[in-house]
């Protein structure tokens, strides 16, 4: 049977109905083909491998748009990598990966820094293309939406669309937005609208947010004086280092997001609300013992969430030895979800040697790392991917 086309009509339609002004990217046109051209036969390739021995599931992977990578060229310092559905494909089955559950990495829709129209915009086309991702290999790819924050409602809209009209199975956020972390006031109304979404099908009421890190930035020119929508501000990057963001900062930036959630006490308002950590939750375990002095009334009911609503993926060099920091922080194997980081981890650490050091880590026995490899991550989703 032919398969299908995608509907390009009907994206021009939902982004008229939702008051989205897909013009105002200049690369729209290019971006549409890039859609279409997802269905081609030819790129599809059909004679896909077999995957009937596979059976880890990866939770952190990027899908690339060639026209997004010539938008950001370069992420976290280093050249913005090349990506493909065949060559993703042709990686998982090359590490027993079923499934890859595939999230937009940063900037996300934050290119354009104080401009709602075209944040809105881009928020919206790459939900198409990941939507298109999935359409097209349905058995291998589950997608994590991408929302437009730091504007609140846009965000709220985007969101209910992707999640229940394009079928995304949580939403994906950023360490920061324009400078804002996850608990700012702003994002308030986001969280309430995710935290009260009606359960599916009568499973546990759960909502995924994937938290992934991204450059540290500040704004400067009356920063005080100015709500983040204005145009009188200026982003600059606030990474203190001389190198580049990803070899550190990211870790840091990943600890002020978990910080940020839990003084906010948006962890503790919005119980539905299960957030998917990147990087081992990077530098957090290191100084969650003191930044939580600083809140003896939130204490113990924080760490009781980071022990059962956070999952923490191993993407990175996270294994055998980062990983211990958590373990040691009593967070246990049962909350610990397989990652890869691909595409962008290949090139910057050995992909098969992080895989390796979970496959190989004598303090988890066979049972606990199978648990890693996929089960926690078919509990998490169970009811929200047929499969699970």
């Amino acid at each position: 049977m032919k398969f299908a086309s995608p509907d390009m009509s009907k994206i021009y339609q939902n982004a008229e109905r939702d008051d989205i002004d897909l013009r105002s990217l200049h690369f729209l046109d290019e971006a549409l083909v890039s859609i279409k051209e997802l269905s081609n036969p030819a790129v599809r390739n059909q004679d896909l491998p077999d995957f009937s021995h596979c059976t880890r599931i990866d939770t952190h992977t990027h899908p690339v748009p060639d026209w997004y990578r010539k938008l950001s060229p370069l992420a976290a310092g280093r050249d913005t990598p090349s990506w493909s559905p065949s060559a993703h494909l042709k990686f998982m089955h090359e590490n027993d990966i079923t499934r890859s559950i595939i999230c937009i990495s940063t900037p996300q829709a934050n290119l354009f820094p104080d401009d709602e129209t075209r944040t809105v915009a881009l928020a919206r086309l790459l939900n198409e293309f990941c939507f298109e991702v999935v359409r097209c290999y349905p058995d291998r790819f589950s997608f994590l939406a991408v929302v437009p924050l730091p504007y609140t409602d846009r965000a709220v809209k985007e969101a209910k669309y992707a999640l229940e009209e394009l079928g995304a199975v949580g939403v994906g956020v950023m360490t920061n937005h324009d400078g804002l972390y996850p608990g700012d006031q702003r994002f308030a109304g986001f969280w309430s609208y995710l935290g009260r979404r009606d359960p599916i099908d009568g499973c546990q009421k759960r909502e995924i947010v994937f938290v992934h890190p991204t450059d540290p930035v500040i704004r400067v020119d009356g920063a005080q004086k100015i709500p983040i929508s204005s145009s009188g501000g200026k982003l600059v990057s606030s990474n203190p280092a001389p190198f580049r963001s990803g070899l550190g900062e990211f870790y840091f930036e990943t600890a002020r997001a978990i910080s940020s959630l839990t003084a906010s006490t948006t962890i503790h308002d919005n119980p539905s609300l299960h957030f998917r950590i990147s990087h081992g939750a990077g530098a957090f375990p290191c100084i969650a013992d003191r930044f939580l002095l600083g809140f003896p009334e939130l204490e113990k009911n924080a760490r009781k969430m980071y022990s059962e609503r956070f999952w923490y993926d191993s993407a990175g060099p996270v294994y055998p030895h980062q990983i211990k920091g958590l373990l040691a922080y009593d967070i246990g194997v049962g909350q610990m979800v397989f990652g890869t980081d691909y595409p962008y981890g290949i090139g910057f650490w050995d992909v098969k040697a992080n895989i390796n050091g979970l496959a190989n880590a004598d303090f988890l026995n066979n049972e606990e790392k199978e648990a890693v490899f996929h089960e926690n991550a078919e509990a998490l989703w169970k009811g929200k991917i047929e499969r699970f």
